[in-house]
């Protein structure tokens, strides 16, 4: 899986506080399942939810928002086009630790597809399509 080291470089660069300590930052992947048809030569899809923790965060929600938002963009458009996933694909809890330090638990529902590249054990990771799909005309 990529996108669980890619969601922790995108939030370290967008947030130069957690940045300065990245042990703040916890990255888990929780609630994972593995679709595949069986089929020969097939491949198969990881579902899983993204939890990132950042504790003690001093930093501006907007800010870890919008980083979130602009991941999500790139690696997982469905959840921004699709009212569904919408609705549920991105979720957040905080607790207030100090008034000014806060805990913060954010979860994002992800998809990873994987195709088998050969016998020697390489693998392909897809792109994601565009969340735009006339954007590939």
């Amino acid at each position: 899986m990529n996108k669980p080291g890619r969601f922790r470089a995108a939030l370290l660069a967008a947030l130069p506080d957690l940045a300065a300590d990245p042990q703040r930052l916890s990255i888990l992947v929780e609630r994972g399942h593995i679709r595949a048809t069986g089929a020969p030569g097939d491949g198969w899809c990881y579902d899983y939810q993204l939890t990132a923790i950042l504790q003690d965060f001093a930093g501006d929600m907007d800010a870890l928002a919008q980083a979130v938002v602009q991941f999500v963009q790139v690696e997982q458009p469905d959840l921004l086009k699709n009212m569904e996933a919408n609705a549920r694909g991105i979720r957040f809890e905080t607790e207030m630790i100090t008034s000014e330090l806060v805990d913060v638990s954010i979860e994002i529902d992800l998809t990873e597809a994987v195709i088998p590249s050969d016998a020697n054990g390489t693998f392909t990771h897809p792109p994601e399509p565009p969340a735009d799909p006339t954007a590939l005309w």
